[in-house]
């Protein structure tokens, strides 16, 4: 298991500006305000893509490229309809998306699949702090051969039949330590298994499945987990 903080950049971009950013070691996460903008990250879950750079419209939103599993904000992004696109060292478009995007929205854009045949995806992210000593979590299926699968944890089912791109809702629990069991649908097969992972009360997560169930050849990208905390 790995676990991905989102963590501040500072850009000049006529698209985008940084919005918040939480430390892995303060339990603080700082917001700077700005009206009539949406706010997004973006994440190279692309096994194998090398590094990316992500643009809306014409305006490069990173500073750095991404390699693969970085997360990079929250952004602030002009409102309106945005197109999200994902480009090589050599400035080459790889993959694009439109958005509609409104003010006061949250989202995540991420690269996905095999490179060969990369793809930009969009979700909502939530936005509404859990109660007091309750924290937040949703799952995204981002193993592109995984198939489906079913997400349990020893006390609650969290996902059944979650196929490759699908996301389950963000659920609020009691925060504490977790193990969650990661299955084959079907099958009762055993992909992966993330032990004592702390939800920290106050938190919002996403817990991605990435890798491959059968990695290709020269590859030891196996089938496992990154964390993001967004808020």
């Amino acid at each position: 298991m790995k676990k991905l903080f989102i963590f501040k950049l500072m850009i000049i971009a006529m698209s985008v500006t940084t919005l918040i950013s939480c430390n892995d070691d303060d339990d603080d996460c700082y917001y700077v305000e700005q009206q009539d903008a949406a706010r997004g990250t973006i994440t190279n879950a692309s096994p194998n893509s090398g590094s990316l750079d992500f643009f809306s419209d014409e305006n490069k939103i990173n500073s750095s490229a991404l390699n693969y599993t970085d997360t990079f904000g929250y952004y602030n992004f002009y409102i309106g309809k945005r197109t999200f696109s994902i480009k090589n060292n050599a400035g080459d478009i790889l993959a694009q998306t439109d958005i509609d995007l409104k003010n006061g929205d949250y989202f995540s854009v991420f690269a996905v699949n095999t490179f060969n045949n990369i793809e930009l995806v969009t979700y909502n992210d939530f936005v509404t702090y859990p109660k007091s000593n309750n924290a937040v979590v949703r799952f995204i299926n981002l193993s592109s051969d995984s198939q489906a699968i079913d997400i349990k944890s020893a006390t609650k089912d969290f996902a059944a039949d979650l196929s490759f791109k699908e996301d389950t809702e963000f659920v609020e629990v009691s925060s504490g330590f977790y193990d969650f069991t990661f299955y084959k649908t079907g099958t009762g097969e055993v992909l992966f298994s993330q032990k004592d992972f702390e939800l920290r009360p106050g938190r919002i997560y996403t817990i991605y499945t990435k890798g491959f169930v059968t990695p290709p050849s020269g590859s030891n990208d196996t089938f496992s987990t990154k964390t993001i905390v967004n808020f």
